[in-house]
């Protein structure tokens, strides 16, 4: 087991990317998996019976993803440390050095399912990535990134203890380190050969695809217009401190009406502390609101 330690210089001088690729990975994952959350139910049904369809016509990939556990294999893959000045419209599918059943996989993905959502998808990573360096900006990075696995710890001083099995002794000088977020539900580390840069993709949503934020009218004379848009807000999950930014609601408030939409069981958390997501009930309340 290896371990890095990440220290707070780093952290400072620590940049994003955004990966076409990484985000096709994590669809392949998303898809495959056998219990998947309960938030992705609508985007499931829309996208995985094309996908177990054109699974069973391909099956050395579809060995491969069974042989391993959804956590574990996209780390796996081996892919290319992504490049932040690269344009994240375009998924380049020839650096990665994978066998060509696989390569196939993710470039059906990517036509299929990714590319026709990137734009929403794009916009989702960004907020994400926006909102992260805000709070790291006021709060330091362990409360901007508090989860980006079970195997990585933040230690009292500040610095960034990362753990995988597959990584070599840490280098010295320490990598230049990138975030990457992914809608995947795990994430993973990604160092380059030479072990001068260091990605580590984190979970930044659960949801594939955000959709719209403005709840209808009726709603808000049902709820209120505060937690009507809080519901809205809450296609995907977030955080109390997500939703009081994107609302401008204050974050007590949040949770005031947030405590209310639980015990109404429209709202559920998440498996992680502090996120929270709509339930089918609430699905079920939104589309039987007239339009307007």
């Amino acid at each position: 087991m290896g371990h890095w330690l990440v220290g707070t210089e780093c952290l400072a001088a620590c940049r994003f990317a955004l990966s076409p690729l990484v985000e096709t990975v994590a669809a392949v994952g998303v898809l495959a998996e056998i219990r998947p959350e309960p938030w992705r139910r609508h985007w499931l049904a829309t996208h995985q019976p094309a996908f177990r369809a054109h699974l069973a016509t391909a099956p050395e990939p579809a060995a491969w993803l069974a042989a391993r556990r959804p956590s574990d294999w996209p780390a796996a893959l081996r892919l290319p440390v992504p490049d932040p000045d690269a344009d994240p419209r375009l998924l380049d599918l020839t650096a990665p050095a994978l066998p060509p059943a696989l390569t196939e996989l993710l470039d059906w993905t990517w036509q299929h399912v990714v590319g026709p959502e990137w734009p929403a998808r794009l916009r989702a990573l960004r907020t994400d990535l926006t909102a992260r360096r805000e709070r790291a900006a006021r709060h330091g990075w362990p409360a901007a990134l508090p989860h980006l696995g079970p195997q990585h710890r933040w230690l009292p001083d500040g610095r960034l203890r990362l753990t995988s099995p597959d990584l070599p002794p840490p280098p010295h000088p320490a990598p230049a380190l990138l975030l990457v977020p992914t809608s995947a539900r795990h994430g993973w580390l990604l160092p380059d050969e030479s072990h001068t840069r260091l990605a580590v993709v984190y979970p930044a949503s659960a949801a594939p695809v955000p959709g719209p934020r403005t709840p209808p009218a009726s709603l808000g004379r049902l709820l209120g217009s505060a937690r009507a848009e809080l519901l809205a807000d809450l296609d995907r999950p977030r955080d109390t401190t997500q939703l009081a930014v994107r609302t401008g609601l204050s974050p007590a408030a949040v949770d005031d009406h947030l405590t209310v939409l639980l015990d109404a069981r429209l709202v559920a958390a998440t498996s992680t502390a502090g996120r929270y997501y709509r339930t089918a009930l609430a699905e079920a309340l939104l589309s039987a609101q007239p339009a307007g």
